[in-house]
C-alpha cells in the first residue's frame, strides 16, 4: 500500500500551487527548442538543468555540444532507483496554419474539451516534461523524493536522437535501476488511457530522382519539352509504386522474411483488448473514416501493431505558386520512413529498400538514410508495468494493455541495451501533435502532475 498520507499532502499542495505549476509550464513552451533548426536547443537544455537542480539534483551536459543531453542524477538514499526518459525538443511549425501563436501558450476554450493550452510542444512533449518537474517540485517541498533518479532528457527525438545511443552505451554502467519510464498526455478525448508495451523501430529515408544519364533534363525547362524528355518526377512516381501494392502491402522481395508473429501473451492481449477496442472511437480519435484493412478485432489490431508498413511523408517537384508555370522540373524528392517491429532491424531495411530500387532498375534515385532506430519490446510481468497499471488504477482508470505501439521512441536503448523494463503513459490530455494548434488540457496537466506522484510511492515499495 502506497504512502496515503504523504501523496495526499502533495496532491494538495499542487492544487494550491497549479496557477503557479500552470505559468510555468507555458512559460516552458514559449521557450522554442526546433532541433530541426537547432534553434533554443542551448536554451531549453539549461532549463531543463536548472528544473533538476531545484529538486535538489547535480547535472551534466552530454551528447553533442549544440543538442546536449541532459544527463541528472538525484540520490534519495533509495535501495530504488528509476530511470526517466524524456526530450525537450519540438517540430518545426508553419505559423500562418495556427489559430494562436505556437510559441505564446494562450489559453483557450476547445470545443466539447474544454480550457487547453494552445503551444508547439503542448502534448509532444515539452508540456508533460514541464508538468514532471513540476510534481518533483511539490513532493520536495513537502516531503522528499521516495527514490533516487536518473533523468537522461535529450534534445535530438524529432531528429532521430542521433547522440542518444552512443551516450547510453558510454554511460550504461552508471544507469543502473528497476526500470526506466518516459512519463506523457496518455488519455484520448474520453478519458481511456493506454498502456504500450512495445513500440515499432523506424528508418526514415530521402528519395532525390534527377535528369541525368537515366533521361530527364539536367535543368528545369518548358512543359513543352516533355513531348522529347522524360520527367524525373514520373520516373520517382514510378519507383515509389513499386514499393506496395494497392492496399499498401510492401512488396519489396524478402521483406516479410523476419517479421515476428505475436507470441502467446501477446496474442492474450490482444484478446482482452479486442473486448474493449471501439473501432469507431479509435477512427474519431485519428480523424479518419475508415481502416486501411477489411478486416475486424484481433485480426486487424494483429495487422497494424505488428507488420512493417512504408509510408511516404512528402513529395516534392516543379512549381507550387499561384496561378500557372508550365515546367519540366529537373528534380524530384521525396520523404519516406518504415517502420518494423520485432525481429526486423534498421540495416536489413536500408539494405532491402536499397536493393529493391536496384533491382527495379532505379538505381540513379538518390537514397538517404535521415535517421533509424530499432524497436523495443517490455514483459507484461514485469513490477514496473504492474505498479504503472496499479496507479492508473488508483485514478479510476482500467488500462487498456497494447503488445505494442505503432510509433516510435528510443526505447530500445533501455529495453535491449541496457536490459531493463521500460514504460510509458500517465493521465492529461492533448492532440494534434507535429500540427497546427497542437494543445494540452489544462486539467489534464493537474491529473498528469498527481499521477507522477503516485506512480513514484507505488515503485519505492
Amino acid at each position: 500500500m502506497a504512502n496515503q498520507e504523504s501523496i495526499k499532502k502533495i496532491h494538495d499542495h499542487i492544487d494550491e500551487s497549479f496557477p503557479e505549476h500552470l505559468d510555468r509550464c507555458r512559460a516552458f513552451l514559449r521557450q522554442k527548442s526546433i532541433s530541426a533548426t537547432g534553434e533554443g536547443i542551448r536554451e531549453t537544455a539549461q532549463i531543463v538543468r536548472e528544473f533538476i537542480h531545484e529538486i535538489g539534483g547535480e547535472t551534466e551536459f552530454c551528447g553533442e555540444e549544440d543538442f546536449p543531453i541532459v544527463f541528472g542524477r538525484v540520490n534519495a538514499g533509495s535501495p530504488k532507483t528509476l530511470i526517466i526518459y524524456g526530450m525537450y525538443d519540438v517540430q518545426p511549425v508553419e505559423e500562418h496554419r495556427w489559430t494562436s501563436p505556437p510559441f505564446e501558450a494562450d489559453i483557450k476554450n476547445l470545443p466539447h474539451i474544454g480550457p487547453c493550452v494552445i503551444a508547439r510542444g503542448a502534448v509532444n512533449s515539452k508540456g508533460a516534461l514541464a508538468g514532471l518537474f513540476n510534481a518533483l517540485r511539490s513532493m520536495v517541498a513537502v516531503d522528499r523524493l521516495p527514490l533516487n533518479i536518473i533523468f537522461t532528457i535529450e534534445g535530438e527525438e524529432e531528429i532521430g536522437s542521433l547522440h542518444f545511443e552512443p551516450f547510453i552505451r558510454e554511460y550504461r554502467d552508471q544507469l543502473k535501476g528497476v526500470g526506466a519510464v518516459d512519463f506523457d498526455f496518455y488519455e484520448e478525448s474520453a478519458k481511456k488511457v493506454t498502456l504500450h508495451l512495445g513500440l515499432k523501430g523506424i528508418v526514415y529515408f530521402d528519395l532525390v530522382c534527377r535528369g541525368g544519364k537515366k533521361g530527364g533534363p539536367t535543368e528545369s525547362l518548358h512543359s513543352s519539352v516533355s513531348a522529347w524528355i522524360s520527367s524525373p518526377v514520373w520516373r520517382l512516381i514510378h519507383a515509389l509504386g513499386t514499393l506496395v501494392d494497392d492496399t499498401e502491402r510492401i512488396t519489396i522481395e524478402g521483406f516479410y522474411d523476419n517479421v515476428a508473429l505475436p507470441n502467446e501473451t501477446d496474442m492474450e492481449l490482444l484478446k482482452n483488448l479486442e473486448e474493449t477496442f471501439d473501432e469507431k472511437a479509435f477512427l474519431k480519435e485519428m480523424k479518419a473514416l475508415s481502416f486501411k484493412y477489411r478486416l475486424k478485432g484481433v485480426e486487424l489490431l494483429k495487422k497494424g501493431l505488428f507488420e512493417p508498413i512504408i509510408n511516404i511523408d512528402g513529395i516534392h517537384a516543379g512549381y507550387y505558386g499561384k496561378g500557372t508555370k508550365t515546367v519540366l522540373p529537373r528534380s524530384a524528392s521525396a520523404k519516406l520512413d518504415i517502420r518494423f517491429g520485432p525481429n526486423m532491424e534498421p540495416e536489413e531495411v536500408i539494405e532491402k529498400f536499397k536493393s529493391h530500387l536496384i533491382q527495379k532498375g532505379y538505381e540513379d534515385i538518390d537514397v538517404t538514410v535521415r535517421d533509424n532506430y530499432t524497436w523495443s519490446k517490455t514483459d507484461f510481468n514485469e513490477e514496473i508495468v504492474r505498479k504503472f497499471m496499479a496507479t492508473y488504477r488508483e485514478f479510476g482508470r482500467n488500462p487498456e494493455i497494447w503488445p505494442m505501439a505503432t510509433w516510435a521512441a528510443p526505447y530500445f536503448v533501455f529495453s535491449r541495451i541496457l536490459k531493463m523494463p521500460v514504460v510509458s503513459g500517465g493521465l492529461g490530455h492533448g492532440g494534434r501533435q507535429h500540427n497546427p494548434d497542437e494543445y494540452m488540457t489544462v486539467e489534464g496537466l493537474r491529473d498528469f502532475e498527481k499521477f507522477v506522484v503516485t506512480f513514484l510511492y507505488q515503485l519505492s515499495e
